[in-house]
């Protein structure tokens, strides 16, 4: 497949692919980010990390486990693993109960905002139909392709209070 748009290459993270690059070699790991504005993929396998920059890349491949359409996922306790060993000081560590009260607070104090809410899957919150949110579920844990949109949501959360 060749390089997607936005959203779409968000929903790379946690996918086992092929990079396909452009001296004609690919690296095969789980695709720890993606940046859907650059394109650069940074992927993780079990002995290293490795940063691939969008002029390197020709396209990427997603793989199968020997099931037609089926995708292993990097868990949550795996993403975790991750941030704990690359960026321990950001991680901020959520009790699965506590982080589904911040969500339910993260919705109202949006909706008392009048911004449109969506949940997705047990943890993301998609705001406005552009903006994802993740646990902690502050300004700096949502992402999307649409600055101004993100610009926005990221200044009402401002206003929330994780604690």
């Amino acid at each position: 497949m060749s390089l997607a748009d936005g959203l779409e290459l968000l929903d790379l993270i946690g996918r086992q692919v092929e990079v396909h690059l452009v001296n004609e070699t690919s690296v095969t790991g789980r695709v720890y980010t993606v940046d859907p504005e650059t394109h650069n993929f940074i992927l993780q396998d079990s002995t290293s990390t490795t940063f691939l920059p969008h002029s390197n890349i020709v396209k990427y491949t997603v793989l199968s486990d020997h099931v037609k359409n089926h995708v292993t996922k990097v868990t949550l306790a795996d993403l975790r693993e991750i941030d704990e060993k690359y960026f321990p000081s950001t991680v901020r560590h959520i009790s699965k109960e506590n982080c589904e009260k911040l969500k339910v607070r993260l919705v109202e104090h949006l909706q008392k905002h009048r911004v449109p809410v969506e949940l997705r899957g047990e943890e993301e919150v998609v705001v406005a139909g552009v903006v994802r949110c993740r646990p902690p579920y502050d300004r700096n844990s949502c992402f999307s392709t649409n600055d101004i949109v993100l610009g926005r949501i990221q200044n009402i959360l401002a206003t929330f209070d994780v604690s």
